[in-house]
């Protein structure tokens, strides 16, 4: 029924072509099926296409660094984020708040104008806050900007960082920030001013950093997904040690309006949480820790127009059918 549902995606038209993978403990079974680019040519996805994976940067890289700053006792949750940004302007926002999007920072400025690297600091800066910390989950990407700044206080360059501390020890060969030419992108959006977008990343701000930010930027494919999935759930993991791999599945937001852990949304299981998180361009990724298995999602859903509501919906039948069958929802 899941592979049906995957496959469906793409003969019903809803994206060009889709990677996917799932992952069970004793096996792990990956498909490629369909086309990586309509226009202006029709070209057929190839096994090792990379994407633009969007906001799973926000849980691959920057969670990952984070947590292991915290294992190394550089920063801690409880610590304001005005310790390592004097100029943030909330003294009670704290790391778990921007981790979990409880900061109560807005979800954007409405026509900010950003032309440069610089901008997008100050957008960060100046972002306000709607609601006081710690009272509603707002997904927000100047929480994952705040900690790629937080970051690059801590150990300097965050491209740096991911490909040494992150991509490296996992063998992520395939992976990065700004990759080499290559005839193995899966292209995004056809934009009106930019053109089809192929290589280059396609949210906007990192865009304007220069293709490295702490919410978005990173490219992979699945076979490398793959490898970094296997990595949190092997328990000699090269990321993290497993008490900080166990804390990924705990809710550190019981009480309000979405569970988030840290970094990662949450899908309820029967008796636990797998770990959850999408990207804008038409990537997600579903880990049962417990169960040791998992469901990595890769398409180009903006791919040639951002005009897709219907994937939304198939996404999220998607999701309910992997925890259904192999995660164990209730």
């Amino acid at each position: 029924m899941l592979d049906t549902l995957l496959k469906k995606m793409v003969t019903d038209g809803v994206v060009p072509g889709i990677s996917y993978a799932v992952i069970s403990p004793n096996r792990t079974k990956q498909h490629v099926i369909g086309m990586k680019q309509l226009t202006p040519e029709k070209l057929i996805l190839e096994p090792e296409a990379v994407y633009d994976i969007a906001s799973l940067t926000k849980v691959i890289a920057t969670t990952t660094l984070i947590l292991q700053h915290i294992e190394a006792g550089k920063i801690h949750l409880e610590d304001p984020v005005i310790t390592f940004l004097p100029e943030f302007r909330y003294p009670e926002v704290t790391v778990l708040h921007l981790l979990t999007h409880s900061s109560g920072l807005a979800k954007n400025i409405p026509n900010y104008a950003i032309a440069s690297k610089e901008d997008v600091y100050r957008y960060c800066i100046e972002t306000p806050q709607a609601t006081p910390p710690g009272t509603n989950v707002t997904y927000a990407d100047a929480n994952f900007l705040l900690l790629g700044y937080i970051l690059e206080t801590l150990s300097g360059d965050l491209e740096t960082q991911v490909q040494t501390n992150v991509l490296a020890p996992l063998k992520m060969r395939a992976s990065s920030f700004n990759p080499d030419a290559t005839n193995t992108f899966v292209p995004t959006e056809l934009h009106p001013e930019r053109g089809l977008i192929s290589g280059q990343v396609h949210d906007f701000k990192a865009w304007k950093m220069g293709g490295v930010a702490g919410h978005a930027g990173l490219f992979s494919n699945l076979p490398d997904l793959i490898r970094f999935t296997k990595g949190l759930l092997h328990e000699d993991s090269p990321l993290l040690k497993p008490e900080t791999i166990a804390a990924l599945q705990q809710n550190y937001t019981p009480n309000l309006n979405r569970s988030r852990g840290l970094g990662w949304d949450l899908v309820p299981a029967r008796d636990h949480f797998a770990i959850y998180h999408t990207g804008f361009t038409g990537t997600f990724l579903v880990i049962d820790l417990e169960q040791k298995t998992a469901l990595i999602v890769l398409t180009n859903r903006v791919h040639p127009s951002r005009d897709n509501a219907e994937f939304l919906e198939r996404r999220e039948h998607i999701v309910n059918q992997f925890m259904q069958d192999i995660g164990g929802r209730s």
